[in-house]
């Protein structure tokens, strides 16, 4: 019997169950949520910005690392809680025109001041962040299209973070493919060889959420 191409991770009505008991979103991310669907914006959906503000805010986190701005709106969920720490979340964004989007997010969800947003290559400024800034972060989420990132930033994402920090990487199932073994195309293989590192990596405590496009998530317990 043929394989599906996208076996997908959840099930149909379970996540649209999970979707309906959620709690209202405010008119913000519920805009961002109506632009991704009609624009195919790559967001991550309020199931998993609920994940995201769960860990964050269980870690207290206070200063945190995005690789992957888009159109800001898991930089809102992340930066509410920031904010609520008194403390700062640091967004990267390759795409300037998306960065003015997220420009205008964050300033309609009333966290401009807690959220510096950077404009180029990540893989040039996340080494230059963690130079000056290492252990400082308590979450470090990534979210980008070039999913080699996930993986040649790796040891510099763990360095950004302090012991008891989380480092969270979206797309992490990719539909379902990496379980597939005729799935061998390149953004496959990557995301296999991201997942296989962190649960190598006896400095992480990782688990993988089957939930949408799958969710990495790891505990930094040592140095």
């Amino acid at each position: 019997m043929p394989q599906k191409a996208d076996p997908g991770i959840v099930n149909p009505m379970v996540e649209k169950y999970m979707s309906q008991i959620l709690r209202p979103r405010d008119k913000i991310l519920q805009y961002l949520e109506k632009d991704a669907r009609e624009n195919s914006v790559p967001i991550i959906g309020p199931l998993c910005g609920n994940v995201l503000s769960l860990i964050a805010t269980g870690c207290h986190a206070k200063n945190i690392l995005e690789i992957g701005t888009a159109t800001g709106y898991s930089g809102i969920w992340l930066a509410r809680v920031a904010k609520k720490n008194s403390g700062k979340l640091i967004t990267i964004e390759m795409d300037r025109k998306r960065l003015e989007i997220a420009q205008k997010s964050f300033s309609e969800a009333g966290v401009a001041d807690t959220v510096k947003v950077l404009q180029g290559d990540t893989k040039e400024i996340v080494p230059k962040i963690v130079k000056k800034q290492k252990g400082r972060f308590d979450v470090v989420f990534e979210d980008v299209g070039d999913k080699s990132i996930y993986v040649d930033l790796l040891e510099p994402c763990i360095d950004a973070l302090r012991v008891g920090g989380y480092l969270i990487a979206d797309n992490s199932l990719w539909s379902g493919r990496v379980a597939l073994p005729s799935s061998e195309d390149n953004d496959t293989n990557t995301i296999r060889k991201f997942n296989k590192l962190v649960y190598q990596d006896k400095r992480l405590l990782p688990v993988i959420i089957p939930l949408r496009d799958g969710m990495t998530v790891c505990l930094k317990t040592s140095e």
